[in-house]
């Protein structure tokens, strides 16, 4: 048994000296993090204390400049309530009265000449100058050389107190600045024209430093101003100083400042310098009353130096005292632990004899601990604690085995249900609380304790009807709350706001269900809340969404046609006239195509905002989509309604828009339509302002026109927004069709390419060829969206015809406003990489007129879309002879002889005359050469021997749709 003792003894001096390798004793540790807290502690205080007393000096020096701000502006006031005095003044000088009323400049000199010197010296006038009531300057004396701006500035007060008769105190800033103060003078209650008095800021400087003791200065723009010997120039601000108290110190610290701050801006913000060892605050200070923004700037300088020092001052003082508290309580700690923890780290080596039942070697190693018999300390406490531990953990060990199986099956058995209750609560997305019989609540989940913002806590107490808002609608909530509660009633449903924690408010809907309860303080009320907020927030959001224009926040087409049937049967209820306003944006898709589609929302915004700041509270504007708008009139006739858009069109014309360092102007053209008279329905109503509009776009950009009956223009407008809705409308459902012309080869009497041309598919069925669609589609500039529309159908198709090996070439025709279309390469290249489309297989044609109205545009397209690959020819060769010179310019492939020379070919000797000129010019540029209308076998024959390279018309093949061309190209392909 000793044996056993002993080698016990000896494997827990082993299993010490084994911890001791690798152990850091516990008052090493407290001296260590204590040490750190306290520094850290004292880092935190010194870096806080040093942000308050900056927050604080910067708060002080805020309100400072706000009453140096107040100050100047009284001090201003002042100079100008001297003048006003003085002003009242003159008219009673001796012969004053007289020579004003006459208006004789020789009187007014000789009776007012011997005051000017008093007034100047007394005073502090800087001018003096008598207007008559035509604006025209009688006589004047000033201190300062003649300014041509300051005149200027002087004379447009004056006409303005001339004309309203107010008096004008404008501040005007040359060389100096120069407090006016301009008022009628009235001699005995009769006008007699107008005095300019003005006064110098020198008074109101001084009294700035009397007041305050800091200096204050005067600063000037450049473009202003003539530069005297007396100022100082500061080219990096482009300011003159013009007056500057205390001059000769505070103009170093100004050239030190601007050296450390070349850009003005950071003065207005106030900034800090450090000039001969002592700290400056520099700001400036707006100058009111000025005409031109930035033309002046006061600019204050404080010594904050005092300031400064105190605060590094102060925060040394914390810093050493607390480098000295962390030494002394280091010091103190480890004196007073030293001991204590020693005792403390035998003890805990021992412990572990515990967790292996050797009690009896525990008992042993402590008793080799020296106790104190008096003054006992923690340690004591601990070790016969410890000793007492051992002796029931021996007792106890037997049991611990049966006793721990026994509560570890009930403890599974009891967190599974727990677990299960509180994540069933905790995890479900609403919110759910219990109520006592006294309304009071009891209990709140997780989910409802993150969304009403309480802790459990802090709700427990609380009646439920103090968390809703105020409604008449749960007048009676608490008795039907009591209801459930005493089993009346089962259920009980409703939705109410829900006041939070945090002051908001959640709409939540109610299921309030009835408890079994035994007592007051147990839960008789299951309340389950579902958060409805953002269905309600998205529902509002759709309601106004239905009715307005989420961009532009003005009503939308259904909105705006509501509104107007309104207004038209309140018109004819009351008998009074209305006006409808309709116009589009002049060359918006121009901006759309250059400045990109942010440029274009933007745009219509200004518009929008322009319309809500011009017309009547009572009015009705509306954006019926794209760029049109409209405005409804009430209660107004025909003139008025001109007068208002011709106020749109002039505001509209204010109006510009600079993106990217492109300025646009906006323009708009209004159609007028008025009701009753013009329509007596919204359909025709807006069908009358349509065509309005469309006949001002007429008679040129950024006008208007009035509705007018007249049948001739009605028709003509009427078809073009006729076709308008058309192109509309087979754009929005794809009703375009492509057909395809066959090309024949001359050589060897074979189909080589086929040209594309467009159809519309009408509503009815009926097909309309380009000629009956083209020329509105380019009026109202929907030309481009067909162009594009062509481009990706004809390309698709060129994959599709290619895809089985035939090497089958389209030509597809542009319009006249392709030149001027941004997209269309974009379009090109995007279409010819996606389907995977040799560019070789495609040309495109455009007519020759159309590409000599723009040679430039022209150009630079062909030279691009040959460096694409494809091929390019030049339409109805011909119809501008004159221009073969240009011929030479314009990198094409091929050119298509107008049909109207190839129609009467065979029986018409001029027509063979000119295109044999025609091929010979064209194959002298080595350009291939292609004729169209070729109705009949002579003609062909004819064209044979005029060595033209392809003919097409009725005679080689109609135009097809798409799926007779595919059975076309494999019946050849089966016939070879």
């Amino acid at each position: 048994m000793k044996q056993s003792i002993f080698g016990k003894t000896t494997q827990l001096a082993r299993f010490a000296d084994r911890a001791s390798s690798k152990f850091v004793s516990l008052k090493w540790k407290i001296l260590l993090f204590s040490s750190v807290i306290l520094l850290i502690v004292v880092t935190i205080f010194s870096i806080m204390n040093y942000k308050s007393l900056i927050d604080n000096i910067d708060q002080q020096s805020d309100l400072q400049y706000q009453r140096y701000v107040r100050e100047v502006g009284k001090l201003i006031e002042q100079t100008s309530h001297s003048s006003h005095q003085l002003i009242g003044m003159i008219p009673f000088l001796k012969g004053m009265d007289v020579a004003l009323s006459t208006q004789n400049i020789q009187q007014i000199v000789d009776a007012f000449e011997h005051h000017w010197l008093l007034l100047q010296l007394q005073s502090g006038i800087e001018a003096v100058r008598f207007y008559d009531q035509s604006d025209r300057l009688l006589v004047g004396w000033d201190s300062f050389e003649a300014d041509m701006y300051r005149d200027t500035l002087i004379l447009e007060h004056v006409r303005k107190v001339n004309l309203y008769e107010q008096p004008a105190n404008p501040l005007i800033c040359t060389e100096t600045c120069i407090q006016y103060t301009i008022e009628p003078l009235l001699v005995e209650g009769v006008r007699a024209g107008t005095i300019v008095i003005g006064a110098s800021l020198t008074d109101v400087f001084l009294g700035f430093r009397r007041t305050f003791g800091s200096d204050i200065g005067l600063f000037l723009k450049e473009k202003k101003y003539k530069i005297t010997h007396n100022d100082v120039w500061f080219p990096e601000w482009e300011i003159h100083l013009a007056a500057l108290t205390n001059r000769d110190n505070n103009l170093h610290i100004l050239y030190q400042t601007v050296k450390e701050y070349p850009d003005l801006v950071t003065l207005k913000q106030g900034i800090q310098i450090e000039w001969n060892k002592r700290y400056q605050r520099i700001k400036l200070l707006p100058l009111q009353g000025i005409g031109v923004m930035d033309q002046a700037h006061l600019v204050v300088i404080t010594d904050i130096t005092a300031t400064i020092e105190a605060i590094r001052d102060s925060i040394w003082r914390i810093v050493i005292i607390g480098l000295i508290g962390l030494i002394f309580s280091g010091m103190l700690l480890f004196a007073i632990l030293s001991k204590p923890l020693s005792q403390l780290k035998h003890i805990v080596f021992s412990l572990p004899l515990l967790a292996g039942g050797s009690f009896g070697i525990f008992r042993a190693t402590l008793s080799s601990v020296g106790r104190k018999q008096w003054l006992k300390d923690e340690i004591d406490l601990l070790y016969e604690a410890t000793v007492t531990l051992s002796h029931k953990l021996e007792k106890l060990e037997d049991k611990v085995v049966y006793r721990t199986k026994l509560l570890v099956q009930q403890r599974d058995e009891l967190s599974k249900e727990k677990d299960f209750i509180a994540n069933l609560l905790d995890t479900a997305q609403v919110i759910v609380l219990t109520q006592n019989v006294k309304g009071r609540i009891m209990m709140l989940n997780a989910y409802g304790e993150m969304l009403m913002r309480y802790t459990e806590e802090e709700i427990r107490g609380k009646t439920f009807l103090e968390l809703l808002l105020p409604d008449e609608e749960q007048y009676n909530l608490n008795e039907y709350l009591e209801q459930v509660c005493h089993g009346q009633r089962e259920q009980l449903r409703h939705e109410t706001i829900t006041l939070c924690n945090d002051d908001s408010k959640r709409h939540i809907v109610w299921l309030h269900s009835r408890l079994s309860w035994k007592s007051e303080e147990d839960s008789s009320v299951l309340s389950v809340g579902l958060d409805i907020t953002e269905y309600k927030r998205v529902e509002g959001h759709l309601a106004w969404l239905a009715n307005h224009d989420p961009l532009t926040n003005l009503y939308n087409r259904r909105r705006f046609s509501e509104e107007l049937e309104r207004m038209i049967i309140w018109a004819e209820r009351y008998q009074h006239s209305g006006a409808l306003l309709f116009f589009d944006l002049d060359r918006f898709k121009y901006i759309n195509d250059t400045s990109g589609h942010q440029a274009g929302d933007s745009l219509l915004k200004k518009v929008a905002d322009m319309l809500s700041h011009t017309i009547r509270a009572a009015d009705v504007t509306g954006r019926l989509g794209g760029d049109e708008f409209a405005v409804i009139l009430p209660e107004i006739t025909a003139s008025g309604a001109i007068e208002v858009a011709k106020k749109i069109l002039f505001r509209l014309s204010e109006t510009q828009l600079t993106v990217n360092g492109r300025t646009h102007k906006i323009a708009a053209s209004i159609g007028i339509a008025l009701f009753p008279e013009h329509g007596n329905s919204v359909h025709d109503l807006l069908a009358a302002a349509d065509l309005a509009m469309y006949q001002a776009k007429e008679k040129g950009r950024g006008t208007w026109h009035l509705f007018s009956n007249d049948d001739q223009t009605r028709e003509r407008m009427y078809t073009l927004v006729h076709w308008k809705e058309k192109i509309e409308y087979a754009n929005l459902y794809d009703k375009y069709l492509l057909y395809f012309q066959p090309i024949m080869s001359l050589r060897d009497r074979t189909i080589t390419h086929y040209e594309v041309l467009l159809r519309m598919r009408d509503k009815d069925g009926t097909i309309h060829s380009p000629a009956a669609f083209i020329a509105a589609a380019e009026h109202t500039g929907l030309i481009h969206e067909i162009d594009h529309m062509v481009l990706r159908k004809a390309i698709a198709q060129a994959a599709k015809i290619n895809k089985s090996g035939n090497r089958i070439r389209l030509s597809i025709n542009l319009s006249a406003h392709a030149f001027n279309d941004p997209e269309l390469l974009p379009v090109i290249r995007k279409e010819l990489m996606f389907h995977g489309v040799d560019p070789t297989l495609l040309m495109f044609e455009i007519t020759e007129t159309a590409a000599l109205d723009n040679l430039p545009g022209t150009r630079n397209l062909l030279r691009e879309i040959k460096e694409l690959g494809c091929g390019f020819v030049l339409d109805d060769f011909g119809v501008g002879f004159s221009s073969f010179y240009y011929l030479r310019e314009l990198p094409v492939d091929a050119v298509k002889i107008d049909g109207s020379f190839v129609r009467n070919l065979a029986s018409s000797p001029a027509d063979q005359i000119l295109v044999r000129a025609l091929c010979s010019v064209a194959r002298g540029f080595g350009k291939k050469i292609t004729a169209e209308f070729v109705e009949n076998e002579e003609v062909l024959i004819l064209l044979e021997k005029m060595d033209v390279d392809f003919v097409q018309g009725y005679h080689i093949g109609k135009p097809s749709a798409e799926d007779e061309i595919f059975s076309h190209l494999k019946f050849d392909s089966s016939r070879q």
